[in-house]
C-alpha cells in the first residue's frame, strides 16, 4: 500500500468519525455516547497526524514544522469538543460542528494535506 493509499483512507476514516460525531448529537444519543465518539475522534486525529507527519519527514517536506503547527491546532480544537458541548447544548453544537471543526479539517485535508501528498509524489518520481 502506497503511502498517500494510507493517508487517503485515514482521511476518509476521520471523516466518518466527525460524521458519526453528526449523527450522535442530532440523533440526541447519549452524552456518555457522544463523548465516547468525541475521544476516539481525538485518537483517531492524533494517529493519523503522527502517520502523517512520519511521512513529511520521510519525504523530505519542506514545510513539515507549519504543517505540524496546523496538526496542534487541530487536536486543541477537538479537546474542546466537549466543554463546548455542554455550554452551548447540542443543537448549537451540531451548527458549530459543521462550519466550524468539521469545515476546518475538511479544508486541512483539501489544501494542506493535498501539498504533502503532492510533494511524496513528486519524491517518489525524482
Amino acid at each position: 500500500m502506497s503511502d498517500i493509499t494510507v493517508i487517503d483512507q485515514q482521511h476518509r476514516e476521520l471523516v466518518n468519525k466527525f460524521n458519526q460525531l453528526n449523527e450522535a448529537v442530532k440523533n440526541k444519543e447519549s452524552r456518555e455516547d457522544i463523548y465516547r465518539i468525541i475521544d476516539d475522534v481525538i485518537s483517531y486525529t492524533r494517529m493519523h497526524f503522527t502517520t502523517e507527519e512520519q511521512l513529511m519527514v520521510k519525504s523530505g517536506y519542506p514545510e513539515i514544522e507549519a504543517h505540524q503547527e496546523k496538526h496542534k491546532q487541530l487536536i486543541d480544537e477537538a479537546l474542546q469538543l466537549k466543554g463546548k458541548l455542554d455550554l452551548i447544548g447540542e443543537q448549537m453544537f451540531t451548527d458549530w460542528l459543521n462550519h466550524w471543526p468539521f469545515a476546518s479539517v475538511l479544508a486541512h485535508i483539501q489544501y494542506a494535506d493535498k501539498q504533502v501528498e503532492d510533494h511524496i509524489i513528486q519524491r517518489g518520481k525524482a
